[in-house]
């Protein structure tokens, strides 16, 4: 039953489009989906409603809604806003953390590690946005976590589709630990300036990905 509500029929959705299985532009129409899903047309609209507050879908009158088409200026905005909001979020967690939030980190943080290696592109993002969202939550600020998850939400729908390269897989597990060591520190000021550091960093690996794809499109 709670995949017949709007929550759910978002959740399934999400789900899909995080896992790559409804690729950028691909159309969402009410009806075909309100069939597939077995429920009315209104659930649907509902969450495609909810979806594209989250950046995540596009509707367009006479046209309906479409997974959302991601272009480099949506990556430079959304990281900006992952730097700015992610590292206050690391400066409060680090003062309010609790031995909870900090165990929760460490298994996230060890599940990171065993996907680094060998997970699809889509495993390793809904790792990363775990450990991430750990991170909103331990701020303690429910607004904050509300803000947090729709940026964080949108990231992996864009990192779903690439896997990290042994390389950045190993900085960006290196850079975690670091955070969660801060963390673990109640070290506000080093926490903070780890995570604005990390946001950067892999915000200058998501645009070139995105260079190169554009790149061979061009060719």
């Amino acid at each position: 039953m709670s995949q017949r509500t709007s929550e759910g029929v978002a959740r399934i959705l999400r789900t899909e489009i995080f896992a790559g299985q409804l690729k950028p532009g691909e159309p969402l129409p009410e009806r075909l989906l309100a069939e597939q899903l077995g429920v009315s047309r209104t659930p649907v609209r509902e969450a495609l409603f909810t979806l594209q507050s989250e950046g995540l879908v596009e509707l367009t009158p006479n046209r309906g809604a479409t997974v959302r088409t991601i272009t480099s200026h949506d990556i430079v905005q959304i990281y900006s806003l992952r730097g700015v909001l992610e590292s206050y979020a690391a400066g409060e967690a680090a003062q309010s953390r609790t031995r909870q939030d900090l165990d929760a980190l460490e298994d996230a943080h060890a599940k990171l590690e065993r996907i680094s290696a060998s997970g699809t592109a889509a495993e390793q993002a809904l790792a990363d946005l775990h450990f991430h969202t750990l991170i909103s939550e331990a701020a303690g600020s429910r607004l904050l976590q509300t803000i947090m998850n729709q940026v964080l939400a949108f990231t992996v729908s864009y990192r779903s589709n690439y896997a990290y390269p042994s390389d950045r897989a190993a900085a960006a597990i290196t850079e975690h630990r670091a955070i969660l060591d801060a963390l673990r520190a109640s070290d506000a000021a080093r926490a903070e300036q780890l995570m604005r550091e990390h946001v950067a960093s892999s915000s200058r690996f998501a645009l070139e990905h995105f260079s190169d794809e554009e790149h061979a499109v061009v060719n």
